[in-house]
């Protein structure tokens, strides 16, 4: 693992250049703020520990544990080992947007609720192999780069995917569900839609056989997942962006006004947004 550098944070402008970049990680620094990343990041770690909130949950990594962290997902790191080491696969938003969301869409809702799993020797050796494979082609300067580039992302997809079926072998057809599909699409569009007749028309299905089908898999209807998510960002943006008049947060949700965000939020938690923010 020669030529490699410590960075305390990704390296923005590289990853924005080539796409597809590769990271060795010493110095992560604790820090109580949040960090959101409009990248898509594989994480391998070797030694140490590292604590944190993925999404307001609390997560530990440990060695030869991977992690699947998909862009716009907060991360509060609170605790790192003075012997942390890890490796970081850095897809860039442009990139991801381009090519990623085909290889990497069929399981992110499974990862997503559970972010990370355990690489047995044999797994964690190979994708160790495959980063450096990474790391060397990213460097080629030929016109081909990125076609090359695609093929390993893809490859990369396909290979976390038969090692996490490995770990979890009864993961497979949950990913088949029409709740974990939902799950994306919420993902994907909740900052614009947020009526059920737009995911259940996403689908081909009418809101109400939508709705139900949606009870009848999570134990909830289908706009208690909507408003879920809605709040829980909403909630990440008033804790850790307090300079972020609640209007600006209103708008980065797809609200019309303040008034409307505020009375959709009081709904969901009894706490206005000031309330909530002030700890009331």
């Amino acid at each position: 693992m020669g030529n490699e550098k410590s960075i305390s944070l990704l390296d923005e402008g590289e990853i924005v250049k080539m796409g597809l970049s590769v990271f060795d990680v010493t110095d992560t620094p604790v820090q109580k703020i949040p960090y959101t990343s409009p990248h898509y990041i594989i994480s391998m770690c070797h030694s140490g520990c590292l604590e944190a909130e993925y999404d307001s949950a609390n997560v530990q990594f440990h060695p030869q544990d991977l992690a699947i962290v998909y862009p716009m997902h907060t991360l509060v790191v609170h605790r790192v080992s003075s012997d942390y080491h890890a490796t970081l696969i850095a897809v860039s938003s442009e990139f991801y947007t381009k090519f990623g969301k085909l290889f990497f869409r069929d399981k992110r809702s499974v990862y997503e609720r559970i972010p990370h799993f355990h690489l047995a020797d044999s797994q964690y050796d190979d994708m160790m192999s495959f980063a450096d494979a990474i790391r060397r082609i990213t460097r080629l300067n030929i016109k081909s780069r990125e076609d090359i580039t695609r093929g390993c992302l893809y490859l990369l997809s396909q290979i976390i995917d038969f090692f996490h079926d490995t770990a979890f072998a009864t993961m497979g057809d949950a990913t088949k569900s029409l709740s974990n599909r939902f799950y994306n699409a919420i993902i994907e569009n909740c900052h614009l839609h947020r009526d059920v007749w737009f995911y259940a028309r996403l689908f081909h299905l009418s809101p109400k056989y939508f709705s139900k089908v949606i009870q009848q898999q999570t134990g909830h209807n289908a706009g208690h997942w909507i408003r879920h998510f809605v709040i829980l960002h909403a909630k990440q943006m008033l804790t850790y962006n307090a300079d972020v008049a609640i209007q600006a947060i209103a708008d980065r949700l797809g609200f019309s006004d303040q008034a409307s965000f505020c009375r959709y939020f009081k709904r969901g938690t009894g706490l206005s947004p000031t309330q909530y923010r002030a700890g009331v």
